[in-house]
């Protein structure tokens, strides 16, 4: 068992990580994946995708990310997690292990293979940069 130990966690990296997070997600919804994951949505592009999204989607999408930044924080911290090979390792593993292992089979019930592609490739993206920016951040 582990205990944590929030007065030891590093807040200032943490709330980079969410920033950075935020800005990951939408680089990568916006500028690398917009069109065809707007299509994955059911329209034709992504200025009509953004017209449509409901805004609470938003909170929704942060609350999220600072959830997983104090998960991945906690998590490095039991683990001692401190360099750069260390941050790419427990990343990937939490991007493997973890997002795409639980996503993976409700896309495949839904034949959404387009649309998994492209959310665990953001997702792997967003959790690589807060894994860094929490191991190395000192």
């Amino acid at each position: 068992m582990f205990n944590i130990d929030f007065s030891t966690l590093n807040w200032l990296a943490i709330a980079a990580s969410v920033v950075a997070g935020q800005i990951i997600s939408t680089i990568w919804f916006v500028a690398i994946v917009g069109n065809p994951w707007a299509r994955e949505y059911g329209v034709s592009d992504k200025k009509q995708h953004a017209k449509e999204i409901p805004g609470y989607t938003y909170a929704v999408g942060l609350v999220c990310t600072i959830v997983l930044v104090l998960s991945i924080a906690i998590l490095q911290q039991v683990l001692k997690v401190d360099t750069l090979g260390g941050a790419i390792s427990s990343g990937l593993f939490v991007a493997i292990g973890f997002a795409a292992s639980t996503s993976l089979p409700g896309n495949a019930f839904l034949k959404r293979w387009s649309a998994f592609l492209m959310m665990i490739g953001s997702q792997t993206a967003m959790i690589l940069g807060i894994s860094i920016i929490l191991a190395l951040w000192k």
